[in-house]
């Protein structure tokens, strides 16, 4: 695990979590064809009660979300709690409104991300589409 990534990691496991918590958690699953365990640190934002939003930015340096297909079993630690739930990537339609809420959640995101936004602030759906096209978009629902 990168340096950065250890830092984060063992901040968010700390009673110290709250100060990047809300925006980042630690993501945990189990490769399909290794068995071998993965976590890292991960922006996430919330969609409806039961959802995470995890977007893989950067996708072609990044295989963490190549995992993802059908229903893959994850364990988040998300503020200071551990939590089981199902990661799934979502696309086209579907993507767009979950996009929208980790950009609301997550306004650097816009700038990192290169949007520009309309005269409400917002960034407009068509580039939402465009972008959800090109950069994996993954749900995850809680369980419990």
């Amino acid at each position: 695990m990168p340096i950065g990534n250890a830092l984060v990691g063992g901040v968010l496991r700390s009673p110290l979590h709250r100060i990047m918590s809300g925006s980042l958690m630690l993501l945990t699953y189990q490769g399909p064809r290794t068995g071998k365990e993965y976590t890292f640190p991960v922006g996430y934002a919330r969609y409806g009660e039961r959802e995470l939003v995890v977007l893989a930015g950067r996708p072609e340096g990044k295989t963490w979300w190549t995992n993802v297909r059908g229903l893959l079993p994850v364990r988040v630690r998300l503020a200071g709690k551990d939590l089981r739930g199902e990661a799934r990537l979502v696309k086209g339609d579907e993507a767009v409104p979950r996009l929208a809420a980790y950009l609301e959640r997550i306004p650097r995101a816009v700038r990192a991300f290169g949007f520009e936004t309309g005269p409400d602030g917002k960034v407009p759906s068509d580039a939402l589409a465009g972008f959800a096209a090109r950069v994996p978009v993954v749900s995850i629902t809680l369980q419990g």
